[in-house]
């Protein structure tokens, strides 16, 4: 596939298109179409079909959202300071793209053979798993269990942002990180 200028902006305008609050559709390659203001036909050059488009735009979601939480690591820090970064701009991100957000990991059903697996999801995962054994600390926390409270609190504030938190989103991170065993040790 051809990768120019237009199919930059076809996706980043399915992409935007994607990213209104709690959408868990990708607009349909016409809908595309109209907000590059060319005709379906020069969209059908750079995807085939509906189902090249949701590939595309999920590709470039997990991208973003890999690319944003791994960007936060900071090596020379110790694990659970490295933890506590990776959870916060976990959550920042998923709170400033909830529908980006809602569409990667919560549209599986809707999506069906579309929903691709990517390997970022997976190598984060890894280096969370690696940060929590190098933590030493008793927890038996594994990766999957971090990643699921942070889904489980990322998801909440995105769909109830109208809830009274009785703390900001760091906050609530550093206090379930501490009641996992996971919480900063002398950091501030």
């Amino acid at each position: 596939m051809r990768r120019d200028h237009l199919y930059d902006d076809l996706l980043a305008a399915a992409i935007q298109l994607a990213s209104s609050r709690l959408s868990l559709a990708i607009p349909s390659l016409r809908a595309v179409a109209r907000a590059c203001d060319v005709s379906a036909t020069a969209v059908y050059r750079h995807f085939a079909s509906q189902s090249d488009l949701n590939r595309a735009v999920l590709l470039a979601v997990d991208s973003s959202f890999v690319g944003a939480v791994t960007s936060a690591d900071d090596p020379g820090r110790a694990p659970r300071e490295r933890l506590r970064l990776l959870a916060y701009a976990y959550l920042g991100w998923g709170l400033a793209n909830p529908g980006l957000y809602q569409l990667r990991f919560e549209s599986a059903d809707q999506l069906g053979d579309d929903h691709v697996h990517t390997d970022g999801a997976d190598m984060l995962l890894a280096q969370i798993g690696e940060l929590i054994r190098a933590s030493a600390t008793a927890s038996p926390v594994t990766a999957t269990d971090l990643w699921a409270g942070m889904h489980g609190l990322t998801s909440l504030r995105v769909h109830k942002p109208g809830h009274r938190w009785h703390e900001d989103g760091p906050a609530h991170i550093d206090r379930l990180l501490t009641a996992w065993g996971l919480g900063p040790t002398g950091v501030s």
